[in-house]
């Protein structure tokens, strides 16, 4: 991050302070002035009151050589350390020379399962492995495969929560089970594939996984027709955003950004591909205050609003996804990876409804480049092949 003098910071807060919410809490210093106009410059309206974006940069805007209160005003990540973390400069670079077509469509709510919610009287689950305390855990739940990293932060911390997290994801061809012999027993069936901050394990009446803020990539499939749809999406708790439509085979990265409490995230989300990408802000009026002690790389099938008796919805065969280039960053710049084998990381298998076999599988490696950063996810048994019907 580039260094400014004392008087442009204290312009830079001057400006931003009376455009933040009540209950924002900005330090002096450099971050936190540049966390400031992030907050306080995604204030432009989109076609839904709770989604904003960014203003459109200038023509022959350059990224890769703006400052870090440019890139902040107009909504592109914020700049790694290149010599700190060379691997997010070189993911980030790529992507700032790809950020071409800025995308000026109107968002959609999610149209056929409305939002994803947590059924009423659940709890949060702390996952005990007292056998083996020193050895990642494993969990089944019946909505999510994946990596989750968590912390001991209990409110938000400048220093120790996560804010920042990405990945590249590769968007795979979603079809119906193989030998969909059953028929359309149900008329949708989905898969998210994305990275989240405080992201959970719940208990109602199933073990099931609740997204915190999120952004990434949607497939899902039409079972009348067969027909599969691919869009970006952006979301927090209860709500779930649909943008630009993707193609199978493209290479998406997302970038999510947490600034704590009833403080607005931020959500990059890009198509290497076609180019195209949007930045936005999602105001969760403080029903759900960021606490920043979760760290997610997820494949999910939306729960739980659905027609299964859970209230998931069935899971679209997509065979392969690969998440690659992932990490985390706190707020003291410690950087963290899907390969974690700590104590505090959870490995996520998803499952039937019945609980009773595996579904969608995430194999996690420990060393070298692909085993810290990358993900490969597999779905497996009946949503591979019949459908997970009875």
């Amino acid at each position: 991050m580039k260094t400014s003098n004392i008087g442009r910071k204290l312009t830079i807060l001057a400006i931003t302070a009376s455009a933040l919410l009540a209950c924002t809490t900005i330090a002096l210093g450099e971050t936190d002035a540049v966390r400031a106009i992030y907050l306080s410059a995604g204030n432009v309206p989109t076609n839904l009151p709770n989604i904003h974006t960014y203003a459109e940069p200038p023509k022959g805007f350059n990224p890769l050589v703006a400052s870090d209160e440019e890139l902040a005003t107009y909504g592109f990540p914020t700049r790694p350390d290149k010599q700190a973390d060379p691997d997010h400069y070189r993911l980030w670079e790529r992507a700032m020379m790809a950020a071409k077509n800025r995308w000026h469509g109107d968002l959609s709510p999610m149209s056929h399962s409305g939002h994803q919610k947590m059924p009423v009287g659940s709890t949060q689950v702390q996952l005990v492995d007292q056998a083996q305390p020193q050895t990642t855990k494993s969990a089944t739940d019946i909505n999510a495969a994946g990596v989750v990293l968590n912390n001991a932060t209990k409110k938000w911390s400048n220093k120790t929560s996560f804010d920042d997290i990405w990945t590249l994801i590769s968007v795979p061809v979603a079809e119906l089970p193989f030998d969909n012999i059953t028929g359309c027993t149900e008329p949708w069936y989905f898969n998210l594939s994305y990275v989240g901050i405080d992201g959970h394990l719940a208990a109602g009446q199933s073990v099931f996984f609740y997204a915190g803020e999120q952004a990434g990539v949607e497939e899902a499939v039409y079972c009348q027709t067969g027909k599969a749809y691919y869009y970006s999406f952006v979301g927090w708790s209860d709500i779930y955003i649909m943008g630009f439509a993707l193609n199978p085979g493209d290479l998406f990265y997302t970038e999510v950004h947490a600034f704590g409490g009833c403080n607005n995230g931020s959500a990059f989300v890009e198509d290497l591909t076609t180019l195209t990408y949007g930045s936005y802000t999602i105001d969760n009026d403080c029903a759900v205050p960021q606490v920043g002690n979760s760290a997610n790389w997820i494949v999910d099938r939306i729960c739980c609003d659905g027609p299964n008796p859970d209230g998931v919805w069935p899971l679209a065969n997509t065979a392969a996804i690969f998440f690659d280039g992932g990490a985390v960053e706190n707020g003291s710049g410690a950087l963290f990876y899907p390969g974690s084998q700590a104590s505090t990381t959870q490995v996520l298998t998803m499952t039937d409804d019945a609980g009773d076999q595996s579904i969608e599988l995430v194999n996690q490696g420990s060393t070298g480049y692909e085993g810290e950063h990358g993900l490969l996810f597999q779905t497996t048994g009946c949503a591979w092949s019949g459908g997970c019907t009875p």
